[in-house]
């Protein structure tokens, strides 16, 4: 059944499985991967084979995260593509959490060593990391010879996409810069709000644009993937609801420690109160 197109969020995981994951879809996802592979000038993929391919009746009631999507090259390079709306720095301890399972998934004990897969994790997140820095919108981790960055192991490469960080970027990019970057069209589209007034732009600096837009517009106007859409949205958005939640409790526990600390210190309460926010009342029960 057809249904009148709408604006969805284009990083809703069920989504992007559903471009990137799906049979058929295979040079949107190698066109993807590369873009990202392209802007450290790394080499690209090609041949992908989708592992476990989208399927709309196992993803229609996902309650928990998994790897969004897997594929295999025929020089065994593993991708994996993850998309987190929401969170924070331990989550790159999550993506290093599924690199190494897959690296020891792919080998049975007793196989040879060299049969394990060099590992390209690619991560989609809808939040910003503090790594301590102004922050990037693209960062790659490999293992490398710390005195000299030149030499490297080449075992996996884990990127990192900030995507509201390339919004600023995208808003200034030329048309020019859109065709020798096709990571910035990738981020436009991820990122669009207005689908509608970008559609040109997209198709004439990268050509997998008008696959994407295709297949876009084929799951908005589709009844029963828009209903396993929302209930998917609102999964997510409670999960964040929920994350936040529990960071804003976390910020309460912590400022009523520091003033439990300050008043076995004999602090006047007055400043105690000024200092943590908490009224005199809170300071004195405590």
């Amino acid at each position: 059944m057809k249904r009148r197109n709408r604006e969805i969020d284009k990083l809703n995981d069920l989504f992007v499985r559903y471009l990137l994951g799906k049979i058929g879809n295979e040079k949107v996802l190698e066109d993807m991967v590369n873009a990202a592979l392209s802007d450290f000038n790394f080499e690209e993929v090609k041949d992908l084979e989708i592992i476990d391919p989208y399927n709309l009746s196992e993803n229609i009631d996902l309650k928990e995260s998994i790897i969004d999507i897997k594929a295999k090259t025929k020089d065994n390079q593993t991708v994996i593509i993850e998309i987190q709306l929401c969170g924070n720095t331990d989550f790159v301890k999550r993506i290093f959490y599924y690199i190494s399972k897959n690296i020891v998934n792919e080998i049975k004990e007793g196989e040879d060593y060299k049969d394990i897969p060099r590992i390209i994790s690619i991560n989609l997140l809808n939040f910003n990391l503090n790594f301590g820095d102004k922050g990037k919108p693209h960062r790659c981790f490999k293992l490398i010879d710390t005195k000299n960055h030149n030499v490297d192991l080449d075992f996996i490469q884990m990127h990192i996409l900030e995507v509201q960080r390339f919004i600023e970027i995208i808003e200034k990019s030329t048309l020019y810069e859109l065709k020798k970057n096709k990571l910035l069209t990738w981020m436009k589209f991820f990122t669009s709000k207005n689908l509608k007034s970008i559609e040109k732009e997209l198709k004439e600096a990268n050509p997998i644009m008008t696959k994407v837009i295709e297949e876009y517009k084929r799951f908005t106007s589709d009844e029963k993937l828009m209903r396993a859409y929302d209930a998917r949205d609102a999964f997510l958005l409670g999960q964040k609801m929920m994350l936040n939640r529990e960071r804003e409790e976390g910020k309460e526990e912590e400022k009523h420690a520091i003033a439990k600390n300050m008043k076995t210190k004999n602090m006047d309460i007055n400043l105690i109160s000024e200092i943590t926010g908490l009224t005199i009342e809170e300071v004195e029960k405590l």
